[in-house]
């Protein structure tokens, strides 16, 4: 599974003295925005000297973002990791199937309730 991403921005929290979280907003191909977080490790001057992934799923993707600044784009293949440690392929985001209105949900659901028909 092959994946285009442009990182829009970076930014750091620090937690403890010893470590922290870092934050990239990426792009994908399709436009789709998507946060990814990191916990840094850091040294005894404040600065990250280890970075690893909050989800493993995300583990080679943080990786790549480690050695990557603001506005690079960049491609990644998840396909051997995901092989390897047995993950499904899948779409990061799925298309969501279309939902009823709000307003024909609370409808149909008094009419439930009050025991109404139907029209």
């Amino acid at each position: 599974m092959l994946k285009t991403f442009t990182l829009n921005t970076i930014s750091h929290q620090q937690k403890t003295p010893e470590s922290g979280l870092i934050y990239w907003n990426v792009t994908d191909e399709n436009s789709r925005k998507r946060k990814i977080t990191g916990i840094t490790g850091l040294s005894q001057q404040g600065f990250i000297k280890t970075v690893t992934s909050q989800h493993r799923r995300e583990l080679p993707l943080v990786e790549i973002l480690s050695q990557h600044g603001e506005g690079d784009t960049f491609c990644i293949d998840f396909s051997l990791f995901n092989e390897t440690f047995g993950y499904v392929p899948r779409e990061i985001h799925p298309e969501s199937q279309a939902a009823p209105p709000p307003a024909n949900r609370l409808r149909d659901s008094l009419r439930a309730l009050f025991q109404i028909p139907f029209r």
